[in-house]
């Protein structure tokens, strides 16, 4: 994709999301420009490592390819952020050193306020050998946090030199051991702008839900313009951080949260009828649940976030057969050089 000129790489990508919409109805004229951020600017990498077989087997550090599960080697990655491109050949020699042949992990890399974060995830719980390699390693390369997860444990410290924490809208954030983060922080940026102009009609004082809000990418935007926000997310610990952030920032009265599932138990409409706006960012599987309910409320205004076009479309078209109107559609290339596309779009009843 590399070798596109700029102007229809990202024609290319728009059109993306028209398909996905007009497969469902929907025009795709009312789909704006794409929204261009940097190559450089990604600051969480989700990498998969595996050891080959044989006494001096090499590591393969790097991205699954698409839809598999091959492993492509890295050696340096343009979309990163140079504190994780730094760190990519010293990870790999630590790797060599304590996989066993024939096994491999999954990485989380995140750049924070305070250094990297990392959290590894394997199969099996890790040895000791394992957790003492690492916690070297964090000191050798001052990695702010790294923690451990396997399918039969939970996550689990295995160093802390610094509590990552990360900034929205000037607010500080304690990270949680793999909590939800936008990947680039310029695109989270453009898109909590995108959010609040569709909001921008709302009364002072407004009250806004702001559902499956993670660590509060929308909420503290939006409550720093004065509305009262409730922020809903399963992710309990996030919500925690989120709060706590609040209070330091301000307007804590202005932002309450609820631990809940809302794919399992979305908001009713009932419980929407005091809302002036709901805010939804759910998972690439869309908000389906999230969505009966809304086209059943009455809430004026709704803003959606989403990183799949095709659950978006569908989550739509539910939406316009409720009575709810789009007023616009705004694609962001967070994904930079992938067909993986950010959206924000509005919709006003009636």
């Amino acid at each position: 994709m590399q070798h596109l000129a700029e102007e229809d790489y990202l024609d290319w990508k728009r059109d993306i999301v028209v398909a996905a919409m007009e497969r469902q109805g929907i025009a795709g004229s009312i789909v704006g420009p794409m929204i261009a951020t940097p190559p450089g600017d990604r600051r969480r990498a989700e990498l998969a490592a595996l050891r080959l077989r044989g006494k001096h087997g090499a590591v393969v550090l790097g991205f699954h390819a698409r839809a598999s599960n091959r492993i492509v080697d890295m050696a340096e990655c343009v979309i990163l952020r140079p504190a994780l491109q730094n760190v990519i050949a010293p990870l790999r020699d630590v790797l060599a050193k304590i996989l066993e042949p024939g096994t491999g992990c999954d990485l989380l890399l995140t750049e924070t306020l305070v250094g990297l974060d990392l959290l590894i995830t394997t199969k099996m719980p890790p040895r000791p050998k394992q957790t003492l390699a690492f916690a070297a390693f964090a000191e050798e390369v001052d990695l702010a946090r790294v923690s451990w997860t396997s399918e039969r444990t939970g996550i689990e410290p295995v160093a802390q030199r610094r509590p990552p924490a990360v900034n929205f809208d000037g607010v500080a954030v304690v990270l949680p051991p793999g909590a939800f983060l936008q990947a680039s922080a310029a695109a989270e940026k453009i898109m909590a702008g995108l959010v609040l102009e569709n909001l921008a009609t709302l009364p002072p004082r407004a009250r806004v839900a702001d559902l499956f809000a993670g660590l509060g990418t929308f909420t503290l935007p939006i409550a720093a313009e004065g509305a009262r926000v409730h922020a809903v997310d399963s992710a309990g610990d996030g919500l925690n951080g989120l709060l706590a952030a609040t209070g330091a920032a301000g307007f804590s009265g202005r932002v309450t949260v609820e631990t809940r599932d809302l794919s399992e138990r979305p908001l009713m409409a009932a419980e929407l009828k005091d809302y002036a706006a709901v805010v939804f960012d759910p998972p690439r599987a869309g908000a389906a649940a999230v969505v009966r309910q809304l086209a059943e409320s009455k809430v004026p205004s709704v803003v959606a976030v989403s990183c799949n076009p095709a659950t978006f479309a569908r989550d739509a078209a539910a939406l316009i057969a409720g009575g709810y109107r789009l007023t616009r559609v705004t694609p962001v290339d967070q994904f930079v050089y992938t067909g993986h596309v950010e959206l924000v779009a509005g919709f006003v009843r009636g």
